[in-house]
């Protein structure tokens, strides 16, 4: 199975956005650059804060080794998201998007959101469901996996 580290796939899709900008006709709303900041600053902000839960937690944040984890969270933001971390990734995507709006921008969030979701999310829930069983199960059925 392919494993991309989701940092690095936000990577490349804000790197081809940018690219994109170059190439592609952009398309202009108003406050394009403010909207765009608004919501980078909101996903830098969901991104860090579970970061540091898990930090305080003593469990990994690695999205590659996440069978290391040893502890369930499921309280502060993972009360609302079981995926905080690539939720902020996303709106990170979206708002280089935003930035860069253009044709192909339009679709990098959609990218980012399905890959997520089928090659790192879905094997993570599998996992996890091994792991801590009924507590996982029961923590799925009470938050969304996004919001």
């Amino acid at each position: 199975m392919l494993k991309i580290p989701p940092p690095l796939l936000v990577l490349i899709l804000v790197i081809s956005n940018y690219f994109s900008s170059k190439k592609i006709d952009l398309i202009f709303l108003p406050n394009q650059n403010l909207i765009s900041l608004i919501i980078l600053l909101i996903g830098v902000l969901i991104l860090i804060t579970p970061i540091f839960k898990f930090i305080k937690s003593k469990t990994t944040i690695d999205p590659i080794k996440f069978k290391k984890v040893n502890k369930l969270i499921t309280s502060g933001i993972y009360k609302y998201s079981r995926n905080p971390m690539y939720l902020g990734l996303l709106m990170i995507v979206t708002s280089t998007s935003i930035f860069y709006l253009n044709i192909f921008s339009i679709i990098t969030p959609v990218i980012f959101y399905c890959w997520i979701n089928r090659f790192q999310i879905k094997r993570e829930e599998i996992f996890l469901t091994e792991k801590f069983g009924k507590d996982y199960i029961l923590y799925m059925t009470k938050t969304r996996r996004w919001i």
